[in-house]
């Protein structure tokens, strides 16, 4: 073996070691948590695909699978029938069921229910039900719409906005800037 064949060798054995040290790896394939290729204390830079459910701290990248979750925030791409991400999102989500417990930026396509605990900077768009529960600057577009405070558009059958002076819902379209 040449001598430059087996320290490049020995780097690709330290990297998973050195990417331990910082909780950091640049991907992540999980079969069902706790069964994945790096424990949930770690945030996936990069791509991570969870076959039935996987579990990470923080993502910024690709996020592909059943299940997604992410114990931080989100910041990329996620495709899932349920993506659930438990602090901030930004990116764009695409799935049957979609859930932010904190603040979301971008675009959230859901073809059951798209949930944001707290604010909404975008789009919402599900065929049954978009909830945020703080404040809606954009558009929200599905059978039911819910928004605390609502800076923007909601298309649908009922419309609801919690902030209002007049009546707490309107049919087909709401609008308050």
């Amino acid at each position: 073996m040449d001598l430059r064949k087996g320290w490049a060798f020995l780097l690709l054995l330290l990297c998973p070691s050195l990417s331990h040290a910082d909780q950091i790896t640049s991907f992540q394939v999980s079969l069902i948590h706790p069964v994945q290729l790096f424990s949930d204390d770690y945030s996936v830079d990069g791509f991570r695909f969870n076959f039935l459910y996987g579990e990470n701290q923080d993502l910024q990248g690709i996020d592909l699978g059943l299940i997604n979750q992410t114990l931080g925030s989100t910041h990329g791409f996620e495709l899932g029938a349920v993506n659930l991400v438990d602090q901030e999102f930004g990116g764009g989500q695409f799935g049957l069921f979609n859930e932010v417990k904190r603040n979301f930026k971008g675009v959230q396509f859901g073809a059951i229910a798209n949930i944001a605990e707290r604010s909404v900077e975008g789009f919402q768009a599900a065929v049954l039900y978009n909830d945020t529960q703080d404040d809606m600057h954009g558009v929200q577009l599905g059978i039911v719409n819910h928004a605390g405070s609502l800076n923007g558009l909601q298309i649908g059958f009922l419309n609801f906005n919690d902030d209002t002076k007049y009546m707490g819902f309107f049919p087909f379209i709401n609008a308050a800037f």
